[in-house]
């Protein structure tokens, strides 16, 4: 999976070497390296980690890591060093051919150790990351591809139309935190948390930061315990669905939001558990308010933008045209205009037609809000 940043947010290094001109192509690797449980024969003095890399290059042979290795063996005992992460750069200049690796072993303490290699590469102004991991048996002298492990397929589901970027980052303690953000578009961030545990690696849930510091009562409010990425309009940039599971209530929230501010924006919100229904341009909510009695809210939503709103009271039942029957349009400024029922039908025809969504609810550990920078 395709990781990016912009280049000056590398910063996993814990030991840097320029080397010249080496060329770094990871695509090989890549398409490969799922296919072949690798060997290691452990040296009398060289550190694990060390070994672990040194077997893995013996099959890839990736011109950086091979510099590397020769520069460590022509260090004094113990200066070649384990490493907790260990940083390559094949060039001071990255290209999209030739940039950096990183490899980080996380030590399980039954025998087993999880090893991992991050290809990192900058193609046209972005800087992205792939990220591979093996099973290390010790008793066995074998490193195991493990394809399957979460975290390398995991995605918090943010996606915009500015440069997305998702990194790798390895705390002391071997957490692993997957970023997904964006470098010229909304303001926002996922860092996903994942904490060794039984052999792999479980998810612990994200921590969300977002542009909005004048949401923050109204978030406070909220107590959300699940996120959700989805594209209401379908303009490219997805919302912010943040739930409180206990009570159903969920807050949609505009990541572009308004951009004179660049501040994210309310959407909508949902009370009570009632669900959202979606449509190609927006997204409704209908409760039943007794028997042939109907009160909805229907949200236009544009460019990432909720444009008006509709609030629907049919005491009738749905499409009474009486007297009862009360239509209200709210536009973006919050100007009010009571409408008749052909206008509401008209309102409703712009969202389009309906569609089943699925929102990929994910624990959200924290939601943090900040000021435009």
């Amino acid at each position: 999976m395709t990781r990016s940043v912009t280049l000056a947010a590398t910063a996993l290094a814990a030991l840097t070497f320029s080397l010249p001109a080496a060329a770094l192509d990871a695509w090989d690797v890549l398409e490969n390296w799922d296919k072949k449980t690798i060997s290691v024969h452990p040296a009398k003095g060289v550190p694990e980690d060390l070994e672990l890399l040194k077997a893995f290059n013996t099959v890839y042979d990736v011109p950086a890591i091979s510099a590397y290795l020769k520069n460590a063996k022509k260090k004094p005992a113990g200066k070649g060093g384990s490493f907790k992460t260990l940083e390559i750069r094949g060039m001071d200049d990255c290209d999209e051919e030739s940039c950096t690796v990183f490899a980080r072993e996380a030590d399980l303490g039954n025998s087993h150790a999880l090893f991992f290699v991050i290809f990192g590469r900058v193609s046209d102004i972005v800087y992205t990351e792939d990220i591979i991991a093996y099973d290390y048996d010790k008793k066995a002298g074998k490193l195991k591809p493990l394809p399957d492990l979460p975290a390398l397929s995991h995605s918090s589901g943010l996606s915009t139309t500015g440069l997305d970027y998702q990194v790798y980052h390895f705390n002391d303690d071997n957490t692993l935190v997957i970023t997904d953000g964006v470098t010229d578009g909304p303001l926002a961030e996922a860092r996903s948390v994942f904490r060794p545990e039984g052999g792999t690696y479980k998810y612990e849930g994200a921590e969300i930061t977002i542009n909005a510091a004048y949401m923050k009562d109204a978030l406070d409010a909220l107590k959300p315990g699940l996120f959700a990425f989805y594209d209401v309009d379908h303009d490219g940039n997805t919302e912010l669905f943040l739930k409180n599971p206990a009570t159903g209530h969920t807050m949609v929230i505009s990541l572009p939001g308004n951009p004179e501010t660049r501040e994210a924006e309310f959407i909508d919100a949902s009370k009570d558990g009632v669900p959202f229904r979606f449509y190609e341009h927006g997204l409704s909510q209908e409760r039943s308010c007794g028997a042939e009695c109907l009160s909805g809210s229907y949200t236009l939503v544009e460019n990432s933008r909720a444009v008006s709103f509709l609030s629907v009271s049919e005491p009738g039942g749905k499409g009474d045209s009486g007297a009862a029957s009360e239509y209200k349009v709210t536009s973006w400024d919050g100007r009010e205009t009571q409408v008749a029922l052909p206008e509401k039908n008209a309102f409703i025809a712009k969202l389009g037609q309906p569609e089943e969504a699925e929102l990929n609810f994910q624990e959200v550990k924290t939601v943090n809000v900040r000021f435009p920078e």
